[in-house]
């Protein structure tokens, strides 16, 4: 296990105590501390369990996962030694999804018995919090939840990796050839019209992309020493994982389309355009899950996200259609191409 990703000293003092030194999984629930032989010490049986497991070959590995988030607080659970290996040894039938419920179970268990005040209502707060979001990562509900130190850029980072897990694949797949679809035939009479609307689509694509990383994602995450807003987190990066979506569906596009031969050297040239787009905004959430997962980050933290083309790509688009412009009204005064 590389050393960033095991659990600090810290975090595994801390999760003992929210769990109350008690297995978090509800069929055991075992003590993990008490006294040992020795009057000066005591004994321990608890292990803080990786959630999603640290190391390649783990229990519930994500490889996409930032090492600062396999050693937060928030990848924990508290569990005796012999629930630590039941776990790890069948992971499917304890998925990450189960532990987390175990996790938030066993707390709302201890706030209980402890006595703590408004602790009903407190849950019924959250219960209906979250709801306002719909569908998120169990890491993204917890973050929203406890909010503790940086948790704004923490939860950009994780709404981000789960939003745009699909695009990226997809993207991924496309890129690969892994899947195809129907073509769409373009006429020599709609050949331009459609090359200027994609055109337009990838400027807009473009603009949106620089107006969420360089302001929208500020706005939701606030001035400095001022809490962010949690729903315009989770908004903000359902745009910006939108935006992926949009710039994918260009690239198909652009990639499924059929026209006549002369113009077929101008299409070819269109693929990866807008795709970058994509690349760009993938290197986003590991930044952020990298920069602050650890909630100690500080200073100043600068993500150079860059839009470009391929050097000489507009002269060769440019190119391309003069030479099929010359060449098709050539063929339709000979009369071999109809317009």
């Amino acid at each position: 296990m590389a050393s960033e990703d095991r659990f600090k000293q810290a975090v595994v003092a801390t999760l003992a105590k929210r769990a109350a030194n008690i297995c978090s999984n509800p069929d055991c629930q075992a003590i993990t501390s008490g006294p040992s032989n020795e009057p000066s010490k005591a004994v321990n049986v608890g292990e803080a369990a990786h959630i999603y497991g640290a190391n390649l070959g783990s229990a519930r590995h994500d490889p996409d996962m930032a090492s600062a988030d396999r050693a937060s607080i928030t990848n924990a659970i508290w569990l005796c030694g012999n629930c630590h290996k039941l776990v790890d040894d069948d992971p499917n039938r304890y998925p990450a999804g189960l532990l987390f419920e175990w996790q938030r179970a066993h707390e709302r268990h201890v706030s209980r018995e402890i006595g703590k005040v408004g602790a009903a209502l407190r849950r019924r707060y959250e219960v209906r919090h979250l709801e306002e979001f719909g569908k998120l990562s169990y890491l993204a509900e917890r973050l929203i939840l406890e909010k503790n130190a940086q948790w704004e850029y923490q939860l950009i980072g994780e709404v981000l990796r789960f939003e745009m897990a699909p695009v990226l694949q997809r993207w991924d797949a496309l890129r690969r050839g892994l899947y195809v679809k129907p073509k769409t035939h373009i006429s020599l009479r709609e050949m331009g019209p459609w090359f200027a609307n994609r055109m337009s689509e990838a400027r807009k694509i473009s603009a949106a992309f620089c107006q969420l990383t360089n302001h929208e994602f500020e706005r939701a995450w606030g001035a400095p020493g001022v809490p962010g807003d949690d729903a315009l987190i989770v908004a903000t990066c359902r745009l910006f994982a939108e935006m992926c979506t949009s710039a994918l569906i260009w690239e198909e596009q652009v990639r499924f389309v059929s026209t006549h031969e002369e113009f077929v050297p101008v299409v070819d040239l269109l693929p990866g355009v807008i795709g970058s787009v994509i690349d760009e905004a993938a290197k986003l959430p590991k930044f952020m899950a990298e920069t602050f997962g650890s909630g100690t980050a500080s200073g100043v933290h600068t993500l150079d996200l860059v839009l470009t083309l391929r050097d000489g790509w507009g002269d060769e688009v440019g190119a391309a259609m003069d030479r099929a412009s010359t060449k098709i009204i050539a063929g339709v005064e000979a009369g071999e191409i109809v317009y």
